[in-house]
């Protein structure tokens, strides 16, 4: 059977503490085989949070700063399986207190030089080295092979003296340093080479993009696309970070349906507070005109919902006191030639061959450029329903803290069941 991966774009804890609950009860179900969970997170506690929660770092764009991967010590060595073009970066933190690092830049500079330096831990998140001498330097052409998982191994002997070693290749042996105290090890790429660490077992995975893009998410499906090869017999479901909300009871007969609809290029859940799913939940009577109007939004994007925060708190507090937490469509699967909000949605691994996208907008990529250039729909799933806490123009007056701890109880009421 297909593999089934969930990515996530991460992530603000306090929303999405709630969904790892959910996806944390898919996987033990089966439903579920991977989460990658891609690190776009845009302040230093949520960074820290993801670092914390999600599972070892698997890939990172070439900007992200340094990740923690590991431990060395006398006699305890640390290997890596690390693909990468050029400036491979490993910043290894004595464990004795001090304030410096050491930094090793392996095939910097096109992939000719490897160098050793010493530098304060306060430059561990920058990426300035100018005027910073090298304690140790040699030329070491083509040391990193494009072509598979570099191995690299660092070792610490019984006197604490490490050494480095990259494709069974001796690179460096330094006696003047002294890790008997051991260290810990962070890893990063760097001048335009993104690091992929083949050695992640993990189901669940950390993918840190670039930092500081405005609309940095066509990383994610670059990465993906470029792996077409790894990927194609898969099943992707992609969800924002702030699903509340989601009927795990049915998500595998969402994922079923993709499976075998392979005619629609993207395949959304029926989503709570999202523009074209709540027109369509109020023409099948779903949502009473007393909770609001729900026009269908101009071309699906935008619309008096997707602006309003009053609207919002209304719609969630309705689904909230619904019994069987359910908004039907006027029929099972509605096709869509529009725009749609892609808060939950589902592609077919074999589609990847379409989907390097360009920086941008990817939710207009997916669901009018593509379908339009593809000859082939959308569509919405009404059986599969999961709730969307907020669109940025809601968030200024949005009853934050009272439907987080309402959809928390009714997550816990759900799991428990």
């Amino acid at each position: 059977m297909a593999p089934v991966i969930l990515v996530t774009f991460a992530g603000r804890q306090k929303r999405m503490e709630i969904l790892t609950r959910y996806i944390h009860s898919a996987m033990d179900a089966g439903i579920i085989d991977e989460w990658h969970v891609w690190d776009f997170t845009r302040s230093q506690q949520d960074h820290e949070w993801v670092t914390r929660e999600f599972g070892p770092v698997r890939y990172m764009g070439s900007a992200a700063p340094y990740q923690s991967n590991g431990s060395i010590a006398p006699n305890q060595a640390l290997r890596l399986g690390a693909t990468i073009t050029n400036d491979l970066h490993l910043a290894i933190v004595p464990n004795d207190g001090s304030d410096d690092y050491f930094e090793l830049v392996v095939g910097g500079w096109s992939n000719s030089h490897s160098v050793l330096r010493k530098l304060p831990l306060s430059q561990l998140r920058s990426f300035d080295r100018n005027d910073v001498p090298a304690l140790w330097s040699r030329p070491t052409p083509g040391i990193l092979s494009p072509g598979t998982a570099n191995q690299i191994v660092i070792n610490v002997d019984a006197a604490g003296v490490p050494s480095l070693h990259v494709n069974n290749v001796a690179i460096g042996h330094w006696p003047e340093l002294d890790l008997s105290a051991g260290a810990s090890v962070m890893v990063r790429g760097g001048w335009g080479a993104d690091l992929e660490l083949g050695n992640v077992r993990s189901r669940i995975q950390r993918f840190v993009g670039n930092p500081n893009e405005q609309m940095p998410y066509w990383q994610a499906y670059d990465y993906y696309a470029k792996r077409l090869k790894i990927f194609s017999d898969s099943i992707f479901l992609k969800c924002d970070d702030d699903i509340v909300y989601m009927d795990l009871e049915k998500l595998s007969d969402f994922i079923e349906f993709r499976r075998t609809n392979p005619k629609y290029i993207v395949v959304s859940a029926n989503v709570v507070n999202n523009g074209v799913c709540a027109h369509w939940q109020q023409v099948a009577g779903s949502i009473p005109v007393g909770v609001g109007h729900f026009e269908r939004p101009p071309g699906g994007f935008g619309g008096s919902l997707w602006q309003s925060a009053e609207r919002a708190n209304e719609l969630h507090d309705y689904f909230l006191q619904t019994n069987d937490k359910h908004l039907p469509l006027p029929s099972k699967v509605i096709e869509w030639t529009e725009r749609q909000s892609i808060n939950f949605i589902a592609w077919l691994g074999k589609d990847l061959v379409h989907m390097a996208l360009p920086k941008g907008d990817d939710e207009r990529a997916l669901t009018v450029d593509l379908p339009l250039l593809l000859d082939r729909p959308t569509a919405i799933y009404s059986d599969f329903t999961v709730s969307h806490l907020s669109f940025g123009p809601q968030e200024q007056g949005l009853a934050l803290d009272r439907l987080i701890d309402a959809y928390d109880e009714l997550m816990r009421n759900a799991l428990a069941a």
